[in-house]
C-alpha cells in the first residue's frame, strides 16, 4: 500500500522528527540503525564484533542490501559494500562503506571492524573486537514535500557522528558465548554532544552452537548446523528474545530461518552459485505492532569468497610456538583421492627408484671408461716403446705398421657407443652427451673386474657403482636414517640381502673386513670395505685401493646420518638420551594409516579446530617445550615449521608445509620440500573440520 496523502506525509514527517531524531532543533539526524538479527552467513561481524574470525574461515567481499517493510513509502533501506575475514591466525577484520534511508533522512558513512583471540585452554579461546562507524546524517530534501515552502528546511545542515562498539565472545568446545555493546560510545562531532545518554544504551548477549557433520557426504560434505539465541536491551525498554539457525552446506548454499520480538519472523536461503560466487535471499514480516501492518522486509546478499593463506587455528597454537607455515599459492584441485592420484604416485616412487639407480650406473660407467682408456694408452706406449727399442727409432715405417697392427688386434667389441635420452625430467645430471655402456660379462683380461664377472655371486641389477675419474674421486652424499655420519668406501650395491652376504663373505676370504648398511629410503644394501671419520682418510684408502688389499672398483659414499642435528632424534623405545628429553615419538608414525603408493606414508584423522587439508608431518612429540625446540632448530635451518595439537591422542605434531590438494603435498613429498628437508616425513591428512 502506497500513501501519497499530505496528511499522512505531514505525520510521518512528526514522528521522525519527534522519535527519530536526535540534537537541536537546527541540526537534526538520525543515529545508525542497521538491522542484523538475519546476518548469519555474510557480515556477522554486525551482530558481534568477534565474528569476523570466530567460527570464520572464509574472507570474503560482500554486497547486501536491506529493504524494510516495503509497504511503507518513507522506508528504512540499507545498503552496505563490506569486506570481512581473518587476516592472520589470531585476528580478523572488516571494513565496509554504508548508506541507510530512514524517512527523509540520509545517513553516509564508513564502518570498520577489528577482533582479537587469545588462547585460554586447550578448546578453549577468549575474543574481543569492536566496530567503529564514522558517518554523517543529514536532511533529503529532494524526498521533503511540504504544502507551503518552508525556508527552515533550507536551513537544515548534516552532522557528523562517531560511534563506538565493543565486544567480546568465549569460545568452550563448539559454545559460543558474548556480549555488545552496540552504542557505548556515540559522539555527534557537530555539536560535541553524546547521542544517547547512559540509561539509553543497547546492550545485547548471545549463546551459539556449532555442530559439524563430520561424516558428511555428498551435499553434506563439510556441512554445520549453527543455533544462535540474542537477547537485546534497548534503554530502559523491555528485553528483545531471539532466535536464529542455519544450516551451512558448502557444496551447495544454506538455509536459514529466525524469530526476533521486535522485527518478527524470517525465513531465507542461499546458493553457492560458483566455488567463490554465493547469492542469498532473506524474507521477514513483522509480528509485533510495530511491523505487522507494514508489508514484508526484504534482504538480498551477492557475496565473493575466497580462502585466505592460514595456516592452523589459532585456538590450536601454543603461545610459545608463533611460527607460521605460509601456505605456497597452487592451484586448488578437488580434495578427492582417486585411483588415478594413487597410480601416479606409485609411478612417482618407481621413477624415483629408478633414477637413483641409473645415477649410480652412470657413475660408474664414466669412472671404468677412463680407467680402460687409461689402461689402453699404457699399453699402447709399451708397444711402441718395444718396436723403438728394436729398431733404434730408424725404421718408421715398421712403427707405423706396428701401430696399425695393435689397433687391428686390439678387441674393442665389449665397448658398445650408445646415445641416452636426457635425464634432466628425472632430476640427474646429464653432464655428457653420450654414455658408454660396458659389457661385464665379456670383460675377461681387466684385473678390477675380476672378483665380480668370476665371482658365483647372482648379480642383482644394481651394479658396483665406481665414482672415479681419473685420480679424482667422486663425493655423493646421502642422509640415511639409523647410520653414523662419516664417510664410507663403497665396493658393491645390491638389492638382494643374498647377494649381499655372499660378496661380504668373499671380501673376508681375501682377508678385508667388509660390512654393509640398509639405505631405507631406496631399499638397497650398501657393502662398504672402510669408513672413515674425514675425507682425507676416505681419499687416501680410496686412491691407494685400501692399501693394496682390494682390486676392485670403489667410491666414496658421504652418509649424514643418524647422528645428524635433526635427522637422528632417538625415539622413546630406544632408551636413548635426547636433548628432547623422553617425549619424542617416532618420527615416521606410517603404521596409524596406509601405505597410499609405495614408500609413501599417509594417515587421515578429523580434528576439531584445525583447518582441513594435507599435513607434510616432521615429528610427533608428547610436551610442547620439545615440540618448540624441535620447530626452532628446524626454522634455523631455513625452515617454516610450526606444530599443532591433536586432541585425539593430545600430541604435538610438527609440521613442515600444509596443502590443500593430495597432489601438492605429494610434490613436496617427493621432492623434499624442493630439496630443502631430507629426513623422513609423511603425510597427514585433516578431515573436514571447524574452528574451536
Amino acid at each position: 500500500m502506497h500513501t501519497k496523502k499530505p496528511l499522512l506525509l505531514l505525520t510521518s514527517i512528526l514522528l521522525l522528527v519527534f522519535s527519530g531524531m536526535r540534537g537541536q532543533e537546527e541540526d537534526p539526524f538520525v543515529p545508525y540503525n542497521v538491522p542484523s538479527q538475519n546476518l548469519l552467513k555474510f557480515n556477522r561481524f554486525l551482530i558481534n564484533p568477534t565474528f569476523s574470525t570466530v567460527r570464520e574461515d572464509k574472507s570474503y567481499i560482500n554486497l547486501f542490501h536491506r529493504n524494510q517493510s516495503v509497504s511503507f513509502d518513507d522506508n528504512n533501506q540499507v545498503y552496505f559494500l563490506s569486506y570481512s575475514g581473518r587476516v592472520s591466525d589470531r585476528s580478523g577484520v572488516g571494513l565496509s562503506l554504508f548508506t541507510n534511508r530512514e524517512g527523509l533522512f540520509n545517513n553516509f558513512g564508513v564502518h570498520a571492524n577489528y577482533a582479537y583471540g587469545v588462547r585460554l585452554g586447550l578448546k578453549s579461546s577468549f575474543t574481543f573486537g569492536a566496530n567503529i562507524s564514522y558517518y554523517q546524517s543529514a536532511f533529503n530534501q529532494d524526498r521533503a514535500n511540504s504544502i507551503e515552502d518552508d525556508p527552515f528546511l533550507n536551513t537544515l545542515e548534516s552532522s557528523s557522528l562517531v560511534s563506538f562498539q565493543p565486544g567480546f565472545n568465549f569460545s568452550v568446545g563448539r559454545f559460543d558465548i558474548g556480549g555488545f555493546a552496540e552504542n557505548l560510545f556515540d559522539y555527534n562531532l557537530k555539536t560535541s554532544e553524546s547521542v544517547t545518554e547512559f540509561n539509553e544504551k543497547t546492550y545485547s548477549g548471545h549463546l551459539q552452537y556449532t555442530h559439524p557433520f563430520e561424516n558428511g557426504r555428498g551435499i553434506m560434505e563439510s556441512a554445520r548446523l549453527m543455533p544462535l539465541a540474542r537477547v537485546r536491551k534497548v534503554g530502559e525498554n523491555n528485553l528483545t528474545l531471539g532466535g536464529n539457525l542455519i544450516l551451512d552446506l558448502p557444496k551447495l548454499g544454506w538455509l536459514q530461518a529466525g524469530y526476533d520480538d521486535f522485527y518478527g519472523a524470517s525465513a531465507g536461503l542461499g546458493f553457492n552459485l560458483t566455488k567463490n560466487i554465493s547469492l542469498g535471499y532473506t524474507v521477514e514480516k513483522g509480528l509485533s505492532n510495530e511491523f505487522e501492518n507494514f508489508g514484508v522486509t526484504h534482504e538480498i546478499s551477492l557475496a565473493y569468497s575466497f580462502t585466505p593463506n592460514l595456516t592452523e587455528d589459532r585456538v590450536m597454537l601454543e603461545k610459545e610456538n608463533e611460527s607460521l607455515v605460509e601456505n605456497e599459492n597452487v592451484p586448488q584441485d578437488s580434495l578427492n583421492l582417486t585411483e588415478k592420484d594413487f597410480e601416479i604416485a606409485e609411478l612417482k616412487e618407481k621413477l624415483a627408484e629408478n633414477d637413483a639407480i641409473l645415477d649410480e650406473l652412470l657413475m660408474r660407467q664414466d669412472s671404468i671408461e677412463t680407467n680402460r682408456r687409461q689402461d689402453l694408452e699404457r699399453r699402447f706406449e709399451t708397444v711402441m716403446k718395444m718396436v723403438k727399442r728394436e729398431t733404434n727409432g730408424q725404421n718408421p715405417a715398421l712403427e707405423e705398421k706396428a701401430k696399425q697392427l695393435y689397433f687391428n688386434n686390439m678387441d674393442t667389441a665389449d665397448i658398445v657407443s650408445r646415445k641416452t635420452q636426457p635425464l634432466s625430467n628425472h632430476g640427474l645430471t646429464n653432464t655428457t652427451a653420450a654414455k658408454k655402456v660396458i659389457r661385464l660379462n665379456d670383460k675377461k683380461d681387466d684385473p678390477q673386474s675380476a672378483v665380480v664377472a668370476n665371482s658365483p655371486v647372482k648379480q642383482d641389477n644394481i651394479n658396483r657403482a665406481v665414482a672415479s675419474n681419473g685420480k679424482r674421486a667422486r663425493f655423493k652424499s646421502h642422509s640415511v636414517p639409523n647410520v653414523q655420519s662419516g664417510h664410507y668406501l663403497i665396493a658393491n650395491v645390491f638389492r638382494d640381502s643374498e647377494n649381499v652376504s655372499a660378496f661380504i663373505e668373499e671380501l673376508r676370504a681375501q682377508g678385508i673386513e667388509a660390512n654393509y648398511f640398509e639405505n631405507p629410503k631406496n631399499g638397497l644394501n650398501y657393502v662398504y670395505i672402510g669408513d672413515f671419520e674425514n675425507k682425507t682418510e676416505a681419499l687416501d684408502a680410496y686412491r691407494t685401493k685400501m692399501n693394496g688389499a682390494y682390486g676392485g672398483d670403489a667410491w666414496i659414499m658421504n652418509v649424514n646420518g643418524g647422528d645428524s642435528t635433526i635427522g637422528g632424534y632417538t625415539a622413546v623405545e630406544n632408551g636413548q638420551n635426547s636433548k628432547y628429553g623422553n617425549s619424542v615419538l617416532h618420527k615416521n608414525l606410517a603404521n596409524k594409516g596406509t601405505k597410499v603408493a609405495s614408500g609413501v606414508s599417509y594417515s587421515s584423522d578429523a580434528i576439531d579446530g584445525l583447518p582441513s587439508g594435507f599435513y607434510i608431518i616432521a615429528n610427533v612429540f608428547e610436551t610442547s617445550s620439545s615440540a618448540t625446540q624441535f620447530v626452532k632448530e628446524l626454522n634455523a635451518k631455513g625452515l617454516n615449521a610450526s606444530y599443532f595439537i591433536n586432541p585425539n591422542d593430545k600430541l604435538r605434531y610438527v609440521y613442515l608445509k600444509k596443502h590443500e590438494t593430495w597432489g601438492n603435498a605429494l610434490t613436496s613429498y617427493y621432492t623434499k620440500l624442493n630439496a630443502s628437508y631430507d629426513d623422513e616425513m609423511w603425510i597427514l591428512r585433516i578431515k573436514p573440520n571447524r574452528t574451536v
